[in-house]
């Protein structure tokens, strides 16, 4: 058995199209996300997120050696935020997906609330920005057995 935190290698992803995203949504799967940590610069066109991200790519199916670490994940090209309700609830959610359709990129979170970005030749960088710990509560996968 591999020991996770020696096969553990930060991550530094950039998302393009639909498919990148796809991607991202299975790193940042049940990340946890502070509503106070999320910026967006109108001026540069900038939503950042800070995030404690769990590692499933180095657990190898098995929940149990997942850990976390802190990322940022960064998306430019961001015209507007459409509900900016959730900057200032200071709630802790848990992120479920990201996708893009028609111009909009959706972040799914749990309580069924939704960021919304409008934006327009858009990417988005991910980057493992700390080092992997255990986590106080190891997330799961829903399996199809």
């Amino acid at each position: 058995m591999k020991d996770p935190k020696k096969s553990y290698k930060p991550i530094k992803l950039r998302a393009i199209d639909d498919n990148d995203l796809s991607v991202f949504s299975d790193c940042i799967y049940q990340s946890i996300l502070l509503s106070s940590e999320l910026m967006y610069d109108k001026k540069t066109k900038i939503f950042l997120l800070a995030l404690e991200r769990f590692t499933w790519e180095i657990a190898e199916g098995e929940d149990h050696k997942l850990r976390q670490v802190s990322s940022i994940l960064t998306i430019t090209g961001v015209e507007k935020v459409l509900d900016n309700s959730i900057f200032f609830n200071n709630l802790i959610y848990n992120v479920l997906s990201i996708t893009n359709y028609d111009n909009n990129i959706f972040i799914l979170l749990n309580d069924n609330k939704i960021i919304t970005l409008e934006a327009y030749n858009w990417s988005c960088l991910l980057e493992d920005v700390g080092k992997p710990r255990w986590p106080a509560v190891t997330p799961f996968h829903l399996r199809n057995d």
